[in-house]
């Protein structure tokens, strides 16, 4: 892959450092957020020693660079030592290209390879879609023990039970899928931005001051740092790149209404005094970005929490929100549908490619064979000027290089070969 990674300096605490940026403006990426926690951390800056160098010492750093330099990186640490170089380097790049998380309504992730990515460079990543149970435990037993894609398996199982319920008494088990369900949209519902009041608690008292990690949200990773007990996202925007003012953004609120732009010593910069346009990946507006299929009129894409008392959801949904329920229900099932085209596209494209990929293996193959028959001839030495004469008669040259008399143009008939498919 041909990118290419924009270096800048900026200055934190009055140390110097150089991170990187976002390639061509793409949205904030796992491969960027993972580096600059490399490059930031004091604690892993012998770790990352040569990252560092690559980074301050160009003004743009390759794909295959920072690829390689983070692989070697890896196996160097003890936490790689059975990993597999060749299988670092295949993993990596996804990172740049869009890595699949699954977040877990507790807090944590559920435990995947890309999840083991982190753990090898002893980087932290955290997310704040955390359901707040403490005003209502009844709903927390029924959302906090979701995953995000457990969430929408089980809401759109919900609608077929709903169907099958007309027909047969359900079991206890599908009875209490449904009844997940109500809760698990409504907590979706009131967590567009994949954010809560709660989670941005959870992170201050989870973060050790002056440290790092990478935030995951909205299929977006950031390089998150504590300071003074505040939260902060490194800038990394390429509209940025000139701009040594802005290095950070709080993250103060949850849809991003008191989040402001800081200095490196994170002194408040004033909007307006700034030159550039802020970039559609900026945190702060990722609740305008965000489409909510779970929204309704009385909370459309709000990026609040619930207050936490659910245990009433159940009764309103059968008296004034069945209606509603069920335009929801519609437009999950759609997006549910969507994510399965895709699916099957990304499959059968997969498939097209490795078809076409044999196909000109067997071309390959066949043009050797083919080259191989015509420089072996017929095999007799006594036959081989009269042989060259005629391949060369049929091109209209002779060994000697001059045109062929008329007398000379005879046909000249050559045994194919036979190729074995």
């Amino acid at each position: 892959m041909n990118v290419n990674f924009e270096t800048k300096e900026v200055y934190i605490n009055g140390n110097r450092h150089y991170i990187l940026l976002q390639a061509n403006d793409e949205e904030p990426s796992a491969l960027v957020a993972l580096s600059n926690v490399l490059l930031l951390s004091p604690s892993l800056s012998n770790f990352a020693r040569n990252l560092i160098q690559l980074v301050g010492s160009r003004r743009s750093v390759a794909m295959y660079e920072l690829v390689e330099t983070l692989a070697n990186i890896g196996i160097q640490n003890p936490n790689g030592i059975n990993t597999n170089i060749n299988q670092l380097l295949q993993i990596l790049p996804q990172l740049q290209n869009g890595l699949m998380v699954n977040p877990e309504f507790n807090g944590s992730f559920e435990d995947s390879v890309e999840i083991s990515i982190f753990r090898l460079y002893s980087v932290g990543i955290v997310h704040g879609w955390i359901f707040d149970g403490r005003g209502d435990p009844r709903a927390s037993e029924h959302v906090s023990k979701y995953s995000y894609q457990e969430a929408q398996r089980a809401i759109v199982q919900s609608y077929d039970l709903k169907d099958l319920a007309q027909q047969q008494q359900l079991s206890s088990d599908q009875e209490a899928i449904v009844e997940d369900a109500t809760y698990l949209k409504s907590f979706l519902a009131r967590s567009a931005t994949q954010f809560t009041d709660y989670g941005l608690e959870h992170l201050k008292q989870l973060l050790v001051e002056r440290s790092y990690a990478v935030l995951y949200r909205n299929e977006h990773f950031y390089t998150l740092y504590k300071s003074n007990g505040e939260l902060y996202t490194l800038v990394t925007d390429h509209v940025y790149k000139s701009n040594s003012e802005v290095v950070w953004k709080s993250l103060k609120s949850v849809n991003g209404s008191q989040d402001t732009y800081q200095t490196g010593a994170f002194i408040t910069v004033n909007p307006n005094d700034l030159t550039q346009n802020v970039p559609e990946t900026d945190l702060a507006n990722e609740n305008s970005r965000v489409s909510n299929p779970f929204g309704d009129e009385q909370h459309p894409n709000d990026g609040t929490t619930y207050n936490g008392n659910m245990s009433h959801l159940p009764q309103q949904a059968n008296n004034g929100t069945q209606e509603q329920m069920e335009d929801d229900e519609e437009l999950a099932r759609m997006l549910q549908e969507e994510e399965d085209r895709v699916a099957a596209d990304r499959l059968q494209g997969i498939a097209l490619m490795q078809a076409n990929q044999q196909q000109k293996k067997q071309q390959q193959q066949e043009k050797k064979s083919k080259r191989k028959s015509f420089f072996l001839g017929g095999g007799k030495k006594k036959n081989k000027d009269q042989q060259d004469n005629n391949n060369n008669t049929n091109t209209g040259v002779t060994t000697n290089g001059q045109p062929p008399a008329p007398g000379d143009k005879k046909k000249h008939k050559r045994k194919k070969s036979c190729i074995i498919m």
